[in-house]
């Protein structure tokens, strides 16, 4: 992965993931960004959110690089990560809610490479279909030897993917494992990766009670809160007619 002569259609290619030489590189450490600089976005209770840069992923995403990784059981394969950098409670963090896959790249056993046509797809699809996201950082497989970075993808990393909040992910489709190394002191470490749980998806309408106009469960309050306290309410308006209704035959 990346051998190439440098072009300049190369280089507009890249520019979102190469430090410009006339430019100071910064740090490659994800504990050197500042949070301030980032948007707001909550993520709950996340499960393993601890006080520092972390990488967090979509269940989607992560469905779709192992479902690329499995195409090839044998040779490496690759592709670019696609997010943004927010903040929370906790610091910043980095989402990852989509990838583009490697095509055209040059696969081997044990190696492989993003060639011009591959970076050309790739600068194409972030124009087209993630216009306000960023490449945060690239993944590749290595079916049936583990979770590591070689060399060669450490060469990569500290050359195209060396802004402080740029990650890799490796993938081995044969031991069905995966792994994100951050940037931390100049090194690329293994880190745990956070995953946001699956998209809700909105249970079948079963009776009018059901299709009654609630508030987004995101306001603090779940539908099915509201569906009990219709339930209730009309359970409590029916006893009370029922009694007002005894007491006036009684009477």
């Amino acid at each position: 992965m990346p051998r190439r002569k440098k072009t300049s259609s190369d280089d507009q290619a890249a520019e979102v993931m190469i430090t410009s030489p006339d430019q100071p590189s910064p740090p490659k450490d994800a504990g050197s960004i500042d949070a301030s600089e980032f948007e707001f976005l909550s993520v709950g209770l996340l499960q393993g959110r601890e006080a520092k840069f972390q990488a967090i992923f979509t269940h989607e995403v992560i469905n779709e690089i192992h479902a690329h990784g499995k195409t090839s059981m044998d040779a490496e394969i690759c592709g670019v990560l696609v997010g943004n950098l927010y903040r929370d409670s906790h610091g910043p963090y980095l989402r990852i809610h989509a990838s583009i896959r490697g095509d055209s790249a040059e696969s081997h056993n044990a190696q492989v490479t993003f060639k011009a046509e591959t970076w050309q797809h790739i600068q194409e699809t972030m124009e087209r279909d993630h216009a306000r996201a960023r490449i945060v950082g690239w993944y590749h497989t290595h079916p049936g030897f583990g979770i590591f970075l070689s060399g060669m993808d450490l060469f990569i990393q500290d050359n195209f993917f060396n802004l402080p909040w740029q990650i890799a992910m490796v993938y081995d489709p044969q031991a069905e494992e995966d792994g994100v190394f951050i940037w931390r002191n100049e090194k690329s470490e293994r880190e745990t990766r956070l995953t946001e749980p699956p998209a809700h998806v909105a249970e079948p309408q079963e009776n009018a009670l059901a299709a009654i106009s609630m508030p987004d469960a995101a306001d603090g309050i779940t539908s099915r809160t509201w569906v009990l306290a219709g339930i209730l309410f009309v359970a409590s308006f029916g006893l009370t007619y029922a009694l007002i209704t005894a007491v006036r035959a009684v009477g």
